[in-house]
Protein backbone atom coordinates (compact mmCIF):
# COMPACT_ATOMS: atom_id res chain seq x y z
CA UNK A 1 0.00 0.00 0.00
CA UNK A 2 2.96 2.46 0.92
CA UNK A 3 3.98 4.83 -2.11
CA UNK A 4 4.53 8.52 -2.23
CA UNK A 5 2.89 10.79 -4.68
CA UNK A 6 5.16 12.35 -6.86
CA UNK A 7 3.67 11.49 -9.59
CA UNK A 8 -0.06 13.27 -8.91
CA UNK A 9 1.36 16.39 -7.86
CA UNK A 10 4.74 18.37 -8.77
CA UNK A 11 7.15 17.44 -6.05
CA UNK A 12 7.99 20.86 -4.41
CA UNK A 13 4.06 20.94 -3.83
CA UNK A 14 4.76 18.10 -1.49
CA UNK A 15 7.67 20.05 -0.24
CA UNK A 16 5.37 23.11 0.46
CA UNK A 17 2.78 20.81 2.26
CA UNK A 18 5.17 19.41 4.55
CA UNK A 19 6.32 22.98 5.71
CA UNK A 20 2.89 23.78 6.29
CA UNK A 21 2.46 20.84 8.53
CA UNK A 22 5.65 21.05 10.86
CA UNK A 23 6.12 24.54 10.51
CA UNK A 24 9.69 25.71 9.31
CA UNK A 25 11.46 24.50 6.24
CA UNK A 26 14.20 22.84 8.47
CA UNK A 27 11.79 20.50 10.49
CA UNK A 28 9.61 19.61 6.59
CA UNK A 29 13.25 18.78 5.24
CA UNK A 30 14.15 16.12 7.87
CA UNK A 31 10.81 14.69 7.93
CA UNK A 32 11.31 14.60 4.45
CA UNK A 33 14.93 13.36 4.55
CA UNK A 34 16.41 16.20 2.34
CA UNK A 35 18.55 18.89 3.27
CA UNK A 36 17.02 22.20 4.34
CA UNK A 37 18.97 24.13 1.82
CA UNK A 38 17.47 22.19 -1.15
CA UNK A 39 13.89 22.30 -0.07
CA UNK A 40 13.94 26.04 0.48
CA UNK A 41 15.95 26.24 -2.69
CA UNK A 42 13.05 24.31 -4.58
CA UNK A 43 10.12 26.28 -2.85
CA UNK A 44 11.80 29.86 -4.08
CA UNK A 45 11.88 28.26 -7.57
CA UNK A 46 7.98 27.03 -7.42
CA UNK A 47 7.13 30.98 -6.22
CA UNK A 48 8.36 32.34 -8.80
CA UNK A 49 7.65 29.99 -11.60
CA UNK A 50 3.95 30.71 -10.10
CA UNK A 51 4.77 34.42 -9.81
CA UNK A 52 3.36 34.60 -6.29
CA UNK A 53 4.80 34.13 -2.50
CA UNK A 54 3.75 30.94 -0.53
CA UNK A 55 5.48 31.31 2.58
CA UNK A 56 5.93 34.47 4.62
CA UNK A 57 8.05 34.60 7.87
CA UNK A 58 6.04 34.31 11.73
CA UNK A 59 8.66 34.58 14.24
CA UNK A 60 11.29 31.64 14.08
CA UNK A 61 8.46 29.83 11.99
CA UNK A 62 6.56 30.59 8.48
CA UNK A 63 3.20 30.30 7.45
CA UNK A 64 1.71 29.88 4.40
CA UNK A 65 0.56 33.48 2.32
CA UNK A 66 -2.98 33.36 1.12
CA UNK A 67 -1.86 31.91 -2.00
CA UNK A 68 0.10 29.29 -0.72
CA UNK A 69 -2.75 27.99 1.86
CA UNK A 70 -4.62 27.41 -1.79
CA UNK A 71 -2.38 25.57 -3.52
CA UNK A 72 -1.84 23.14 -0.30
CA UNK A 73 -5.89 22.99 0.10
CA UNK A 74 -5.92 21.75 -3.43
CA UNK A 75 -2.64 19.06 -2.88
CA UNK A 76 -4.68 18.00 0.08
CA UNK A 77 -8.24 17.76 -1.61
CA UNK A 78 -6.03 15.62 -4.53
CA UNK A 79 -4.68 13.00 -1.92
CA UNK A 80 -8.06 12.79 0.06
CA UNK A 81 -9.59 11.61 -3.93
CA UNK A 82 -6.54 9.66 -4.41
CA UNK A 83 -6.85 7.89 -1.31
CA UNK A 84 -10.07 7.08 -1.70
CA UNK A 85 -9.37 5.66 -5.55
CA UNK A 86 -7.04 3.56 -4.61
CA UNK A 87 -8.99 2.44 -1.38
CA UNK A 88 -11.73 1.53 -4.21
CA UNK A 89 -9.20 -0.67 -6.09
CA UNK A 90 -7.74 -2.42 -3.46
CA UNK A 91 -11.70 -3.37 -1.98
CA UNK A 92 -12.20 -4.73 -5.39
CA UNK A 93 -8.81 -7.17 -4.94
CA UNK A 94 -9.42 -8.35 -1.51
CA UNK A 95 -7.36 -8.14 1.42
CA UNK A 96 -3.48 -8.25 0.89
CA UNK A 97 -0.76 -6.62 0.26
CA UNK A 98 1.29 -4.51 2.56
CA UNK A 99 0.57 -2.35 5.44
CA UNK A 100 2.83 -0.47 7.33
CA UNK A 101 1.81 0.30 11.16
CA UNK A 102 2.91 3.13 12.76
CA UNK A 103 2.53 3.36 16.90
CA UNK A 104 4.17 4.34 20.39
CA UNK A 105 5.96 1.75 22.28
CA UNK A 106 2.84 0.54 25.05
CA UNK A 107 0.51 0.02 22.04
CA UNK A 108 2.57 -1.44 20.58
CA UNK A 109 3.09 -4.23 22.94
CA UNK A 110 -0.42 -4.24 24.20
CA UNK A 111 -2.46 -3.88 21.51
CA UNK A 112 -0.54 -3.88 18.29
CA UNK A 113 1.45 -7.06 18.40
CA UNK A 114 -1.60 -9.34 19.76
CA UNK A 115 -3.91 -7.96 17.13
CA UNK A 116 -1.38 -8.37 14.30
CA UNK A 117 -1.39 -12.06 14.92
CA UNK A 118 -4.79 -12.60 14.99
CA UNK A 119 -4.76 -10.59 11.47
CA UNK A 120 -2.17 -11.95 10.06
CA UNK A 121 -4.33 -15.57 10.58
CA UNK A 122 -7.62 -14.26 9.20
CA UNK A 123 -6.08 -12.56 6.44
CA UNK A 124 -2.99 -14.22 5.20
CA UNK A 125 -2.56 -12.51 2.33
CA UNK A 126 -1.86 -9.12 4.29
CA UNK A 127 1.92 -7.84 4.76
CA UNK A 128 2.29 -6.58 8.23
CA UNK A 129 5.44 -3.79 9.31
CA UNK A 130 5.30 -2.35 12.26
CA UNK A 131 7.14 1.22 13.14
CA UNK A 132 7.51 2.34 16.72
CA UNK A 133 7.06 5.96 16.69
CA UNK A 134 5.33 8.87 18.34
CA UNK A 135 3.83 11.86 17.34
CA UNK A 136 4.69 14.57 15.48
CA UNK A 137 6.74 12.15 13.74
CA UNK A 138 4.44 9.17 13.11
CA UNK A 139 1.86 11.56 11.62
CA UNK A 140 4.67 12.59 9.34
CA UNK A 141 5.02 9.12 8.43
CA UNK A 142 1.55 9.33 7.13
CA UNK A 143 2.01 12.65 4.71
CA UNK A 144 5.27 10.94 2.98
CA UNK A 145 3.22 7.44 3.12
CA UNK A 146 5.82 5.78 5.04
CA UNK A 147 2.65 4.28 7.32
CA UNK A 148 -0.76 3.25 6.39
CA UNK A 149 -2.42 3.61 10.11
CA UNK A 150 -1.22 5.48 13.11
CA UNK A 151 -1.68 4.72 16.57
CA UNK A 152 -1.44 7.23 18.34
CA UNK A 153 -2.13 8.69 22.40
CA UNK A 154 -3.55 12.18 22.23
CA UNK A 155 -1.10 14.40 23.27
CA UNK A 156 1.51 17.52 22.09
CA UNK A 157 2.12 17.21 18.71
CA UNK A 158 -0.99 15.48 17.33
CA UNK A 159 -3.15 17.09 14.75
CA UNK A 160 -6.31 18.53 15.52
CA UNK A 161 -9.35 16.64 15.21
CA UNK A 162 -10.40 18.63 12.24
CA UNK A 163 -7.23 18.42 10.64
CA UNK A 164 -8.32 17.40 6.46
CA UNK A 165 -5.12 15.38 5.76
CA UNK A 166 -5.77 12.80 8.51
CA UNK A 167 -8.86 10.55 8.98
CA UNK A 168 -8.47 10.19 13.05
CA UNK A 169 -11.03 7.82 15.36
CA UNK A 170 -11.24 7.20 18.62
CA UNK A 171 -10.17 3.37 20.03
CA UNK A 172 -10.12 3.42 23.54
CA UNK A 173 -9.18 4.78 26.52
CA UNK A 174 -6.03 3.77 28.45
CA UNK A 175 -6.44 3.88 32.01
CA UNK A 176 -2.95 6.03 33.65
CA UNK A 177 -1.63 4.63 36.89
CA UNK A 178 0.81 5.32 39.59
CA UNK A 179 3.66 4.13 39.82
CA UNK A 180 5.47 3.62 44.29
CA UNK A 181 8.25 1.98 45.28
CA UNK A 182 7.19 -1.07 47.03
CA UNK A 183 7.92 0.63 50.82
CA UNK A 184 5.85 3.65 49.74
CA UNK A 185 3.38 4.59 53.21
CA UNK A 186 0.05 4.12 50.69
CA UNK A 187 1.95 0.66 49.06
CA UNK A 188 -1.13 -1.46 50.94
CA UNK A 189 -4.02 0.77 49.24
CA UNK A 190 -6.12 -1.00 46.71
CA UNK A 191 -6.51 2.74 44.60
CA UNK A 192 -5.41 6.03 44.85
CA UNK A 193 -6.20 9.51 44.18
CA UNK A 194 -3.64 11.51 42.53
CA UNK A 195 -4.23 14.20 44.67
CA UNK A 196 -2.60 11.88 47.39
CA UNK A 197 0.92 11.84 46.06
CA UNK A 198 0.76 15.67 45.79
CA UNK A 199 3.59 16.16 48.43
CA UNK A 200 6.24 13.09 46.53
CA UNK A 201 8.62 13.83 44.46
CA UNK A 202 8.13 12.80 40.95
CA UNK A 203 9.83 11.16 38.35
CA UNK A 204 8.30 12.42 34.98
CA UNK A 205 9.48 12.31 31.29
CA UNK A 206 12.31 15.54 30.63
CA UNK A 207 10.86 18.55 28.78
CA UNK A 208 9.84 18.13 25.09
CA UNK A 209 9.74 14.07 25.61
CA UNK A 210 6.66 12.45 24.80
CA UNK A 211 4.52 12.26 28.14
CA UNK A 212 6.00 15.43 29.69
CA UNK A 213 3.04 17.77 29.13
CA UNK A 214 0.64 15.10 29.84
CA UNK A 215 1.82 14.44 33.42
CA UNK A 216 1.97 17.87 34.09
CA UNK A 217 -1.47 18.55 33.06
CA UNK A 218 -2.46 15.83 35.45
CA UNK A 219 -1.31 16.61 37.88
CA UNK A 220 -1.78 20.26 37.68
CA UNK A 221 -5.42 19.32 37.24
CA UNK A 222 -5.28 17.33 40.58
CA UNK A 223 -4.57 20.78 42.06
CA UNK A 224 -0.19 20.38 42.26
CA UNK A 225 2.55 20.92 40.29
CA UNK A 226 4.84 17.80 41.09
CA UNK A 227 8.17 18.38 42.66
CA UNK A 228 10.60 16.58 39.96
CA UNK A 229 13.92 15.00 41.32
CA UNK A 230 14.33 12.77 38.32
CA UNK A 231 13.70 12.95 34.39
CA UNK A 232 13.02 9.64 32.87
CA UNK A 233 11.10 7.88 29.85
CA UNK A 234 12.26 4.62 29.59
CA UNK A 235 9.68 1.90 31.39
CA UNK A 236 12.60 -0.05 33.05
CA UNK A 237 14.68 3.44 33.63
CA UNK A 238 11.81 5.00 35.39
CA UNK A 239 10.43 1.80 37.87
CA UNK A 240 14.35 1.48 38.84
CA UNK A 241 14.34 4.72 39.64
CA UNK A 242 11.20 4.80 41.31
CA UNK A 243 12.29 1.80 43.58
CA UNK A 244 15.58 2.91 44.33
CA UNK A 245 14.91 6.97 45.04
CA UNK A 246 11.37 6.26 46.68
CA UNK A 247 9.96 8.85 43.81
CA UNK A 248 6.44 8.23 42.37
CA UNK A 249 5.47 8.28 38.58
CA UNK A 250 3.07 7.64 36.50
CA UNK A 251 2.63 5.27 33.47
CA UNK A 252 0.01 3.82 31.19
CA UNK A 253 -2.19 1.00 31.97
CA UNK A 254 -0.92 -0.85 28.73
CA UNK A 255 2.34 -0.39 29.25
CA UNK A 256 4.46 -3.60 30.88
CA UNK A 257 6.27 -2.82 33.81
CA UNK A 258 9.57 -4.33 34.00
CA UNK A 259 10.58 -6.54 37.56
CA UNK A 260 12.23 -3.63 39.43
CA UNK A 261 10.08 -4.03 42.12
CA UNK A 262 7.61 -0.61 42.12
CA UNK A 263 4.46 -1.69 42.12
CA UNK A 264 1.57 -0.21 39.74
CA UNK A 265 -1.23 1.53 41.56
CA UNK A 266 -4.68 2.45 40.03
CA UNK A 267 -5.58 6.09 40.35
CA UNK A 268 -9.83 6.87 41.27
CA UNK A 269 -11.15 10.33 40.28
CA UNK A 270 -14.18 11.33 38.63
CA UNK A 271 -12.82 10.71 35.79
CA UNK A 272 -10.29 8.92 36.34
CA UNK A 273 -6.73 9.60 34.26
CA UNK A 274 -6.64 8.45 31.46
CA UNK A 275 -5.75 9.12 27.70
CA UNK A 276 -7.33 8.39 24.41
CA UNK A 277 -5.75 6.45 22.16
CA UNK A 278 -6.76 7.27 18.05
CA UNK A 279 -6.03 5.59 14.98
CA UNK A 280 -5.33 7.90 12.17
CA UNK A 281 -5.14 7.28 8.64
CA UNK A 282 -4.70 9.91 5.50
CA UNK A 283 -7.83 10.95 4.80
CA UNK A 284 -9.77 9.32 2.17
CA UNK A 285 -8.20 5.76 3.21
CA UNK A 286 -10.57 4.55 6.61
CA UNK A 287 -12.76 3.05 4.73
CA UNK A 288 -11.01 0.45 3.16
CA UNK A 289 -10.95 -2.92 3.75
CA UNK A 290 -7.30 -3.41 5.52
CA UNK A 291 -7.95 -0.54 7.44
CA UNK A 292 -11.11 -1.62 8.58
CA UNK A 293 -10.28 -5.18 9.72
CA UNK A 294 -7.13 -3.63 11.47
CA UNK A 295 -9.18 -1.29 13.77
CA UNK A 296 -11.25 -4.00 14.50
CA UNK A 297 -8.48 -6.24 15.45
CA UNK A 298 -7.29 -3.18 17.68
CA UNK A 299 -11.06 -3.16 19.21
CA UNK A 300 -10.95 -6.74 20.43
CA UNK A 301 -7.52 -6.23 21.74
CA UNK A 302 -8.41 -2.94 23.70
CA UNK A 303 -11.79 -4.70 25.04
CA UNK A 304 -10.12 -7.01 25.89
CA UNK A 305 -7.05 -5.01 28.26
Amino acid sequence: MTMYFECMLDRRVELLRMVAHVGTVTAAAHALYRSPSGVSRQLQELAKELGVELLEPEGRRVKLTPAGRTLVDYADATHHRWEETRTALVAAEGLSGLVTVVAHPSAVTSLVAPALRSLEDEHPGVELRIIEDQPPQSFHRLITTEADICLAAVEEGVPHRNDPRFDQRELAREPIDALLPSCHRLADKSTLALRDLAEESWIIPAPGQAGHHEVLTACQSAGFTPSTVHYAREWSTVGMLVQATGAVSLTSRFAPLPNTGAIRMPLDGDPAPARQLILATRAGAEGGPIVTAMAEALDAQAASE
